[in-house]
């Protein structure tokens, strides 16, 4: 009977398409801040703003976001002690240890059922009090956009691990979940973005929402601060072979160079690039990309097969 009624909720959502996602299981997310508040540039206030814009996109429905501020080692291990969370967000820039064995341990507990990763040197500039690009959700809500592609797509996999941080300095709690989880993966490096650069495939530009690579690159030239996210062949704590691939790669100003990743994850990147400077929402105007549609079919479907499970 599990079986008939999952594959008759899969055929429902082929021939529904994209209306049973909003009508499916929100995805509980944990966005766990360890970033100090640095003499007012990013209070808490700013960062809770990220979580609860996920809790409210779309008019709801589509994450439950729960936000924790601790900088204390020993309260992350507690508090996953009581609660599962479909993805974690780990908003971790600082030049300090914020976790201890016991956090570590209990992110690998959460990463060995839900073993997605994304790594994003750039969250946080994304809501400080610094210039007009930096207020949340950024510019024509580019920022916001890409922060719920980035959290979606995690979701769409059957969860996972998003670690956000900033330049070299500043990166020792986002090394600290990183380097539990994968050996030799580090963030590392300060970036300073120029107009050469490209996205790949449509993940982070057009999967739960169509937003403008243009705006999120002048988010990112208005600071210059970024970090680079870690990419190659790594081997994690369970042994397993792990690839971690670019999904944005941008040279140093003024171009010309060597690119680096500002975004990367454990699952490869689709088809197509759109340059940083594209202005169209949504990108994908240097190849074939996925069209929107299959993307929201398969989120649905694999929606549809949480659901299943939970009330099964």
């Amino acid at each position: 009977m599990k079986t008939r009624l999952l594959a008759l909720s899969l055929c429902g959502t082929c021939l529904l398409g994209t209306s049973l996602t909003a009508q499916a299981v929100a995805y509980d997310v944990l966005w766990w801040d360890s970033t100090p508040s640095y003499s007012g540039q990013a209070p808490d206030s700013n960062r809770q703003a990220m979580s609860d814009y996920l809790t409210n996109f779309g008019g709801g429905g589509q994450f439950n976001s729960n936000y924790v501020s601790s900088e204390t080692p020993g309260t992350l291990a507690a508090h996953l002690g009581a609660n599962s969370y479909d993805v974690i967000v780990f908003d971790a820039t600082s030049a300090s240890a914020k976790f201890n064995a016991a956090d570590i341990t209990a992110i690998q507990n959460h990463y060995s059922s839900k073993s997605n990763l994304l790594l994003d040197g750039s969250l946080y500039i994304r809501s400080i009090n610094y210039n007009s690009t930096t207020t949340f959700p950024g510019p024509n809500g580019a920022t916001g956009g890409l922060t719920a592609n980035e959290v979606y797509q995690l979701g769409l996999r059957g969860g996972g691990i998003m670690i956000g941080t900033d330049h070299s300095g500043f990166q020792t709690d986002a090394n600290q979940v990183l380097g539990g989880l994968v050996t030799g993966a580090a963030f590392s490096g300060i970036t300073y973005p120029s107009t050469d650069g490209v996205f790949y495939g449509q993940d982070l530009l057009n999967s739960l929402t169509a937003i403008a690579a243009v705006d999120v690159f002048n988010h990112w030239d208005s600071v210059d601060t970024q970090a680079i996210a870690a990419t190659g062949a790594f081997t994690d704590f369970l042994g397993n072979s792990i690839t971690l691939y670019s999904q944005v790669d941008v040279a140093d100003e003024p171009g010309g160079g060597t690119k680096f990743s500002y975004i990367s994850t454990s699952w490869q990147p689709g088809s197509g690039t759109t340059d940083v400077t594209d202005p169209n929402p949504g990108g994908g105007g240097n190849g074939t990309v996925p069209e929107p549609g299959t993307l929201l079919l398969l989120g649905a479907g694999l929606l549809a097969m949480r659901r299943a499970a939970r009330t099964a």
